[in-house]
């Protein structure tokens, strides 16, 4: 157009994001699938909780996207102290992991956001964006889940003296399933299991694990069917 002035559009800056993740060709493949978007920038690598703990606090990413498991120190921790010492960056949890036990002690522990490693692209980096502006953020496929699990749950057992990882061991307990599937189910030792078990049985005043889960049923800690 004669005599226009040419616009000078205006450019927003990167989202910053930091990858933890222990798997060397997935978390290269990530940075090199962020970066070439020049909407994300990558500003650092670790390949473990505590790496990413140090790295964040070093390096305050707009984002960190961070695995649920990995060797000397998985995420959840990491979120946990995370929320001490930045708690302004939000984690969004990016995992194989569709297990309720994770995803519930993410949220528990602080991470802002939920995504398997399958999520479409697209979504990813949407709940990235969302995340940045302060939004909470989950895998589509995860939200009946989340929803299934809240039903499941209802309101009673606000009071119970257990603590999630107890009420959810004594729930499969209930259900009739033995040490060794409920370890398989959590991604847990049996010896782990047993030792919750142990505290259940203390905590309830109980000397079997029939008797603790109908005291627990009797008052409301657990659903009745």
């Amino acid at each position: 157009m004669a005599g226009g002035k040419s616009a000078s559009p205006f450019t927003m800056s990167p989202i910053r994001v930091l990858i933890a993740d222990d798997h060397t060709l997935f978390r290269r493949g990530l940075v090199s699938l962020l970066n070439e978007t020049k909407e994300f920038a990558v500003v650092g690598e670790a390949n473990d909780g505590p790496e990413s703990v140090r790295l964040t606090t070093r390096l305050r990413p707009d984002v960190l996207l961070m695995d649920v498991h990995m060797p000397g120190g998985g995420g959840v921790e990491a979120v946990q102290q995370l929320r001490e010492v930045a708690p302004a960056v939000p984690v969004i949890m990016l995992t194989v992991s569709e297990s309720d036990e994770d995803l519930l002690g993410a949220i528990r522990a602080g991470a802002r956001g939920y995504f398997l490693k399958n999520a479409e692209t697209e979504e990813l980096y949407d709940g990235i964006r969302r995340a940045a502006a302060g939004e909470a953020v989950l895998d589509p496929a995860l939200v009946e889940r989340l929803f299934q699990h809240a039903a499941r749950s209802g309101s009673p057992g606000a009071d119970t003296p257990l603590s999630f990882r107890e009420t959810e061991i004594l729930r499969l307990v209930a259900e009739g399933f033995t040490n060794r599937e409920v370890a398989a189910r959590l991604s847990v030792s049996e010896n782990t299991v047993k030792t919750h078990l142990a505290r259940i049985f203390e905590k309830l005043g109980t000397t079997s694990r029939s008797e603790a889960a109908a005291l627990a049923r009797a008052r409301g800690w657990l659903p009745l069917n």
